[in-house]
Protein backbone atom coordinates (compact mmCIF):
# COMPACT_ATOMS: atom_id res chain seq x y z
CA UNK A 1 0.00 0.00 0.00
CA UNK A 2 1.05 3.84 -0.89
CA UNK A 3 -0.42 7.38 0.41
CA UNK A 4 0.73 10.35 -1.18
CA UNK A 5 -0.63 13.70 0.16
CA UNK A 6 -2.26 15.30 -2.24
CA UNK A 7 -2.78 18.81 -0.51
CA UNK A 8 -2.66 20.61 2.86
CA UNK A 9 -4.28 23.45 4.09
CA UNK A 10 -3.08 25.82 7.23
CA UNK A 11 -0.62 22.97 8.19
CA UNK A 12 2.38 24.24 9.25
CA UNK A 13 5.28 23.41 6.69
CA UNK A 14 7.80 21.96 9.29
CA UNK A 15 5.27 20.11 10.71
CA UNK A 16 5.11 15.78 10.82
CA UNK A 17 3.25 13.66 9.04
CA UNK A 18 2.87 10.27 10.65
CA UNK A 19 0.27 7.60 9.13
CA UNK A 20 0.31 4.05 11.10
CA UNK A 21 -1.23 1.04 9.43
CA UNK A 22 -2.08 -1.72 11.46
CA UNK A 23 1.36 -1.57 13.62
CA UNK A 24 3.79 -0.27 11.33
CA UNK A 25 4.46 3.62 11.00
CA UNK A 26 5.89 5.98 8.51
CA UNK A 27 6.42 9.73 8.84
CA UNK A 28 7.90 12.33 7.11
CA UNK A 29 8.12 16.43 7.35
CA UNK A 30 4.81 17.02 5.64
CA UNK A 31 6.41 19.37 2.63
CA UNK A 32 8.74 16.70 1.89
CA UNK A 33 6.45 15.50 -0.83
CA UNK A 34 7.36 11.87 -0.44
CA UNK A 35 5.53 8.90 -0.46
CA UNK A 36 4.38 6.82 2.59
CA UNK A 37 4.67 3.27 1.47
CA UNK A 38 3.86 0.44 3.60
CA UNK A 39 5.15 -3.16 1.68
CA UNK A 40 3.69 -5.52 3.43
CA UNK A 41 0.59 -3.88 4.22
CA UNK A 42 -2.43 -4.77 1.83
CA UNK A 43 -5.28 -2.38 0.80
CA UNK A 44 -7.70 -4.34 3.48
CA UNK A 45 -5.67 -2.66 6.80
CA UNK A 46 -8.43 -0.09 7.89
CA UNK A 47 -8.31 2.22 9.21
CA UNK A 48 -5.16 4.73 8.95
CA UNK A 49 -4.36 6.72 11.36
CA UNK A 50 -3.10 9.95 10.47
CA UNK A 51 -1.37 12.13 12.34
CA UNK A 52 0.21 15.93 12.53
CA UNK A 53 3.67 16.04 14.42
CA UNK A 54 5.20 19.29 16.02
CA UNK A 55 8.79 19.51 16.26
CA UNK A 56 9.70 21.36 19.71
CA UNK A 57 13.21 21.06 19.97
CA UNK A 58 16.17 18.87 18.56
CA UNK A 59 19.47 17.65 19.94
CA UNK A 60 22.45 15.30 19.11
CA UNK A 61 24.30 12.70 21.46
CA UNK A 62 27.53 11.48 20.90
CA UNK A 63 28.84 8.69 22.64
CA UNK A 64 32.10 8.37 24.21
CA UNK A 65 33.22 5.19 25.11
CA UNK A 66 33.22 3.81 27.88
CA UNK A 67 30.06 6.15 29.02
CA UNK A 68 26.77 5.17 29.65
CA UNK A 69 24.57 8.13 31.05
CA UNK A 70 24.50 11.02 28.84
CA UNK A 71 22.67 14.69 29.58
CA UNK A 72 21.04 15.97 26.53
CA UNK A 73 20.01 19.92 26.10
CA UNK A 74 17.83 21.21 23.72
CA UNK A 75 16.52 24.59 21.90
CA UNK A 76 13.60 25.17 20.66
CA UNK A 77 10.20 27.36 20.60
CA UNK A 78 9.04 25.70 24.14
CA UNK A 79 12.67 27.59 25.83
CA UNK A 80 15.63 25.21 27.27
CA UNK A 81 15.06 21.87 27.62
CA UNK A 82 17.06 18.90 28.95
CA UNK A 83 17.35 14.91 29.50
CA UNK A 84 19.46 12.41 30.85
CA UNK A 85 19.59 9.26 29.52
CA UNK A 86 21.43 6.19 29.64
CA UNK A 87 22.79 4.26 26.64
CA UNK A 88 24.65 0.71 27.35
CA UNK A 89 24.39 -2.37 25.54
CA UNK A 90 21.15 -4.66 25.85
CA UNK A 91 21.34 -8.27 27.35
CA UNK A 92 20.47 -11.00 24.74
CA UNK A 93 20.55 -8.20 21.92
CA UNK A 94 17.93 -8.43 19.33
CA UNK A 95 15.59 -11.77 20.78
CA UNK A 96 14.97 -9.77 23.94
CA UNK A 97 14.12 -6.33 22.45
CA UNK A 98 12.05 -8.45 19.76
CA UNK A 99 9.96 -10.22 23.04
CA UNK A 100 9.93 -7.03 24.80
CA UNK A 101 8.31 -5.23 21.54
CA UNK A 102 5.53 -8.20 21.46
CA UNK A 103 4.42 -7.98 24.78
CA UNK A 104 4.05 -4.39 24.90
CA UNK A 105 1.75 -5.05 21.72
CA UNK A 106 -0.08 -7.23 23.76
CA UNK A 107 -0.68 -5.30 26.83
CA UNK A 108 -1.16 -2.03 24.15
CA UNK A 109 -4.17 -4.70 22.27
CA UNK A 110 -5.56 -5.32 25.67
CA UNK A 111 -6.27 -1.54 26.78
CA UNK A 112 -7.16 -0.53 23.67
CA UNK A 113 -9.58 -3.12 23.66
CA UNK A 114 -10.83 -2.62 26.92
CA UNK A 115 -11.09 1.15 26.78
CA UNK A 116 -12.95 0.18 22.91
CA UNK A 117 -15.59 -1.70 24.16
CA UNK A 118 -16.07 0.52 27.28
CA UNK A 119 -16.25 3.40 24.92
CA UNK A 120 -18.76 1.62 22.27
CA UNK A 121 -21.42 -0.04 25.32
CA UNK A 122 -21.45 3.32 27.02
CA UNK A 123 -22.19 5.63 23.70
CA UNK A 124 -24.44 2.48 22.53
CA UNK A 125 -22.93 2.53 19.63
CA UNK A 126 -22.77 -1.33 18.34
CA UNK A 127 -26.62 -1.46 19.27
CA UNK A 128 -27.02 1.38 16.50
CA UNK A 129 -25.08 0.35 13.74
CA UNK A 130 -26.02 -3.32 13.95
CA UNK A 131 -29.35 -2.03 13.90
CA UNK A 132 -28.55 0.41 10.38
CA UNK A 133 -26.43 -2.74 8.92
CA UNK A 134 -30.01 -4.86 9.64
CA UNK A 135 -31.88 -2.55 7.81
CA UNK A 136 -29.23 -2.11 4.97
CA UNK A 137 -29.61 -5.98 4.62
CA UNK A 138 -33.53 -6.02 4.60
CA UNK A 139 -34.09 -2.79 2.20
CA UNK A 140 -31.06 -3.36 -0.08
CA UNK A 141 -30.97 0.64 -1.22
CA UNK A 142 -29.05 1.09 -4.44
CA UNK A 143 -26.67 3.44 -2.62
CA UNK A 144 -25.78 1.80 0.77
CA UNK A 145 -23.79 4.67 2.13
CA UNK A 146 -26.04 7.25 1.60
CA UNK A 147 -29.28 5.31 2.59
CA UNK A 148 -26.85 4.90 6.04
CA UNK A 149 -25.58 8.42 6.38
CA UNK A 150 -29.49 9.08 6.42
CA UNK A 151 -30.07 6.56 9.47
CA UNK A 152 -27.53 8.74 11.55
CA UNK A 153 -28.88 11.84 10.65
CA UNK A 154 -31.96 10.93 12.72
CA UNK A 155 -33.66 10.19 9.20
CA UNK A 156 -33.25 13.78 8.16
CA UNK A 157 -30.73 15.34 5.16
CA UNK A 158 -28.54 17.65 5.74
CA UNK A 159 -30.94 20.95 4.40
CA UNK A 160 -34.28 20.12 6.42
CA UNK A 161 -35.58 21.72 9.08
CA UNK A 162 -37.17 19.90 11.80
CA UNK A 163 -40.57 20.52 13.10
CA UNK A 164 -40.44 22.45 16.90
CA UNK A 165 -42.00 20.03 19.07
CA UNK A 166 -43.51 22.70 21.37
CA UNK A 167 -45.45 24.02 18.26
CA UNK A 168 -46.97 20.81 17.37
CA UNK A 169 -50.48 20.23 18.41
CA UNK A 170 -51.58 17.60 20.93
CA UNK A 171 -53.21 14.30 19.40
CA UNK A 172 -55.53 14.40 22.13
CA UNK A 173 -56.43 17.54 23.70
CA UNK A 174 -57.99 17.09 26.56
CA UNK A 175 -61.35 18.55 26.57
CA UNK A 176 -62.67 21.89 28.41
CA UNK A 177 -64.20 21.62 32.09
CA UNK A 178 -67.49 22.51 32.50
CA UNK A 179 -68.51 26.16 34.04
CA UNK A 180 -68.65 25.85 37.89
CA UNK A 181 -71.96 25.32 39.40
CA UNK A 182 -73.95 28.17 40.91
CA UNK A 183 -72.94 27.84 44.72
CA UNK A 184 -75.38 30.31 46.33
CA UNK A 185 -77.10 28.12 49.13
CA UNK A 186 -80.95 27.44 48.68
CA UNK A 187 -83.42 29.70 50.57
CA UNK A 188 -84.94 28.12 53.84
CA UNK A 189 -88.68 27.57 54.64
CA UNK A 190 -89.04 30.28 56.60
CA UNK A 191 -87.39 32.97 53.69
CA UNK A 192 -89.59 31.69 51.67
CA UNK A 193 -92.95 32.32 53.67
CA UNK A 194 -93.50 35.92 53.32
CA UNK A 195 -92.83 35.60 49.49
CA UNK A 196 -95.99 33.11 49.66
CA UNK A 197 -97.88 35.20 52.06
CA UNK A 198 -97.57 38.30 49.65
CA UNK A 199 -99.01 36.09 46.14
CA UNK A 200 -101.84 34.62 48.68
CA UNK A 201 -102.91 37.94 49.98
CA UNK A 202 -105.79 39.93 47.39
CA UNK A 203 -105.04 42.88 46.33
CA UNK A 204 -106.87 45.68 48.50
CA UNK A 205 -109.81 47.68 47.41
CA UNK A 206 -109.30 51.30 46.33
CA UNK A 207 -110.84 53.80 48.69
CA UNK A 208 -113.53 55.54 47.16
CA UNK A 209 -113.95 59.62 47.59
Amino acid sequence: MEVNLLSKLNIDPDSILSIRAGTVRRQAQISSGRPFRFPKISMDENPLKIDILKQVGTAYLVMKPGEEQYKVLFAGEMGDMSCEVEVKKSEGGEAVAAKEAADDKKVEASASAKDAKDYLEGHQVLQFVQAVLQTVIKEKPANPYEYMARHFMSGYAKDDQRASVSAAAPANRAPPEPPAADTKPAPTPAEDAPAEAAKAAPPAEEAKP
